[in-house]
């Protein structure tokens, strides 16, 4: 793991690898390449639905690509609300929005600074923070999908339930490790849209049994 962290935030202290909090980018590389699992991401869990009277899910694209071909994607978001949400909204949604952005505001701006570099990857955003701050002039100043995805999913929930923005959750399934950082401590905005991370792998198996 010492070899392939990216920004050099694992030591050795006493014969032990300890990581630098200051250094890593939460990408994720030493929990996949570490042969003895010593090492797991810090995510919420299933217990956190209770926290909010209102819960949306809000899945990663990766997900659709976890099941058999013949599974659609209406019967995996059938199956994940069964495993106690009230709601499913869609990453598309934030994806295309962003998409279009960039299209037809940014790349067209000729006084933005290139290559213009997307900030949706909050792992490659701390990366460059920490080992080439040089292209933070770079990075495009819009918030990720994810966010615009919750914020739109939070906004038409309270309009719809006559609940608070605090009384509804959002949560996001995720395989990646970085989202928990960037909802704890979000890049460029004051409070994250997002409440909570799931780990996909720690779902995985309701969503499967709930497809039946």
């Amino acid at each position: 793991c010492l070899k392939s962290c990216p920004t050099e935030a694992i030591r050795l202290v006493e014969g032990k690898a300890c990581i630098i909090g200051e250094k890593c980018i939460d990408c994720g590389e030493c929990i996949r390449i570490c042969p003895n699992h010593a090492k797991s991401a810090v995510t919420d869990n299933i217990g956190i639905l209770k926290r909010f009277k209102y819960t949306i899910a809000i899945p990663s694209l990766v997900l659709y690509g976890q099941f058999p071909n013949n599974v659609g994607i209406n019967g995996i978001l059938s199956a994940v609300k069964k495993v106690g949400f009230d709601e499913i909204y869609e990453s598309s949604e934030g994806t295309e929005i962003i998409t279009n952005i960039i299209k037809n505001h940014i790349l067209k701006n000729s006084d933005i600074k290139r290559p213009v570099i997307n900030s949706s990857c909050p792992a490659i955003i701390r990366l460059i923070q920490i080992r080439f701050p040089e292209l933070l002039p770079n990075v495009a100043n819009i918030e990720t999908p994810v966010e615009i995805t919750a914020r739109l999913a939070k906004i038409e929930a309270a309009r719809k339930t006559g609940l608070t923005m605090d009384e509804i959750g959002v949560i996001f399934i995720t395989p990646c490790t970085a989202r928990m950082t960037s909802v704890k401590n979000p890049l460029g905005i004051k409070k994250s849209y997002v409440d909570g991370v799931l780990s996909m792998k720690d779902v995985y198996g309701e969503i499967l049994r709930n497809l039946s």
